[in-house]
């Protein structure tokens, strides 16, 4: 992080690794007594007689005030910022991009399956990428953020301009449920 430019913003994906929370929100799969712990911990009143569902309740009434991540915290000390990827969106991340393309020499190259032999693939393939291949992967990336955007334009577009309703018809008859324009009413 102290090597980085002032300011900077630091992209990165949602893996799990990424995403460790400062602190465990509880969830329903946490013992009643464990929630009534942490929201005494918070200074967050309930009542003794309240069930699990009215504890969980309270807990969603102050869990934005808990749900940071540790990665999120280390990077603002140093005055940076993150920018999450959306999830499942890997074309968007060229460091998956890279990763496919040693994955990829790996799979081409392995003879043996053997363990040793996979090490000394995968620190070749690494070494075989090049400044131009990551410069190909972001501006891949930036491509296909464009072409996002713009797709997001044109649904907004279409919903501002369009009032849809969908009619299920109530008879027994086969016909599937039909798609109107508040125009064809």
């Amino acid at each position: 992080m102290p090597k980085l430019k002032p300011q900077s913003i630091v992209v990165m994906d949602n893996a799990s690794y990424h995403s460790v929370k400062k602190e465990k929100i509880p969830t329903s799969s946490w013992e009643k007594s464990a929630i009534q712990e942490r929201l005494s911990e918070k200074k967050v009143t309930w009542n003794q007689d309240l069930i699990k569902i009215g504890l969980l309740q309270k807990v969603n009434q102050i869990k934005h005030l808990y749900n940071s991540y540790r990665v999120e915290e280390i990077t603002e000390k140093f005055g940076h910022k993150i920018l999450r990827l959306p999830p499942y969106h890997c074309e968007l991340d060229p460091i998956e991009m890279i990763w496919r393309q040693v994955k990829g020499y790996v799979a081409r190259e392995n003879k043996t399956f053997k363990l040793k032999e996979i090490k000394e693939l995968v620190t070749r393939g690494i070494e075989k990428v090049s400044t131009q291949n990551w410069t190909n992967c972001i501006n891949h990336g930036i491509k296909k953020e464009k072409e996002m955007w713009e797709v997001d334009g044109f649904i907004d577009e279409i919903w501002e301009n369009q009032n849809f309703i969908i009619s299920v018809k109530s008879d027994s008859s086969d016909s599937d449920s039909e798609i109107m324009s508040a125009d064809d009413l």
